[in-house]
């Protein structure tokens, strides 16, 4: 069977989308892998040996090429020069564009999808704000936005087989695309948090990318005002902003970017781990339960398939800080101590080797 595996971009962030295509790529170790733009230097590390596709966006200069939304007008051409009617499966890994690849003539085509893209859809209006354009170039991008929005939900409707990252994404599938969808949680590596007897610490943790959209900003007011040691692990665009914001409070630190080992111990020894937003799963609440760490997070999305919140974890209903901060109070009193954690469910549910197993059984289905 002749296998080829698509995602999105392989050009800048190692992320949980890509470690799910690294998991893919170990199940079919002889697939050919198609991606939009590849940055070599990043990313041969993980995908030695293996045969890599591009677009004609690769060919782009760098500074055009680390700005997804100046690509927007030449995404759609880029896939639809792709031709897959050689391969008999083809899996596509997408959160916004590679999903819309046409399917081969004698096979199939799976999507791993971990969300409709929220630029066209529910997001629209605030990218266009976020940018702040004037009129004319208001007019054009809105434009293009609903000529792009119309092939996504057409090609939706070629005969692509959707699997969801999460119950919440499958109803965001239903929603937009008005297709069924499997839900299989992604891979997360629960191996490496074998429980074992550790001693908690006195700070709350985010590990993170530092994003605006995280809402990271949320959680250093809250622990700015109430006190407690909040310790921030990660890099990304926000990371000044979110510093000169923290720099008042001596309670909050942040590490950078942390290595594996680190992580772990981090993961391990805090009292409690911040989420502040509402994700389409949350991989590192998945890492935090495993490792025996309880979650305070924002109640929605995927947080509500991740925590058990009689024995993992605490939500807060809104994104005030009053709401976190009485969740804070509310964790405080529910796991005290050294706590024990009663997260079995976490390594038979997410753990890579279930991924790997069911995502066989949805493609290998007649």
């Amino acid at each position: 069977m002749k296998v080829a595996i698509a995602h999105d971009w392989l050009n800048q962030k190692v992320g949980g989308g890509e470690n799910v295509l690294f998991e893919l790529a170990k199940l079919y170790p002889q697939a050919d892998i198609y991606t939009l733009i590849y940055n070599p230097n990043k990313f041969d590390k993980f995908l030695k040996g293996r045969s890599i596709y591009t677009s004609r966006l690769q060919k782009f200069p760098g500074f055009i090429k680390a700005r997804p939304s100046l690509l927007l007008p030449f995404i759609k051409k880029s896939i639809q020069k792709w031709d897959f009617n050689s391969y008999d499966l083809v899996i596509s890994s997408s959160s916004a564009w590679v999903k819309n690849i046409t399917p081969p003539a004698n096979g199939k085509h799976y999507c791993y999808c971990f969300s409709p893209a929220r630029m066209l859809w529910d997001s629209w209006p605030k990218y266009l704000d976020n940018y702040k354009l004037g009129p004319v170039r208001r007019f054009f991008v809105t434009r293009l936005a609903s000529s792009l929005r119309l092939w996504d939900y057409y090609q939706a409707q070629n005969g692509t087989k959707f699997i969801a990252i999460s119950n919440y994404v499958a109803s965001r599938i239903t929603k937009f695309y008005r297709q069924p969808s499997k839900v299989i949680y992604p891979p997360v590596d629960t191996s490496m948090f074998k429980p074992q007897a550790v001693t908690k610490k006195d700070y709350y943790l985010i590990v993170s990318v530092l994003s605006k959209y995280k809402n990271i900003e949320l959680a250093i007011k809250a622990f700015g005002q109430n006190g407690q040691s909040l310790i921030i692990a990660g890099d990304g665009p926000d990371s000044h902003r979110l510093k000169v914001l923290s720099a008042e409070f001596d309670n909050i630190e942040f590490l950078g970017r942390v290595d594996d080992a680190r992580r772990q111990k981090l993961l391990q020894h805090a009292k409690g781990f911040v989420f502040c937003s509402r994700e389409d799963f949350g991989i590192t609440m998945v890492e935090a339960i495993a490792a025996g760490t309880a979650v305070i997070a924002l109640k929605g999305g995927g947080a509500r398939e991740i925590i058990n919140e009689a024995a993992t974890g605490v939500f807060f209903d809104k994104p005030t800080q009053a709401s976190l901060n009485r969740a804070v109070v509310k964790f405080e009193s529910k796991f005290e101590g050294n706590y024990k954690l009663k997260n079995d469910y976490i390594f038979t549910t997410f753990d890579a080797s279930i991924f790997a197993k069911k995502l066989r059984e949805v493609v290998n289905a007649k």
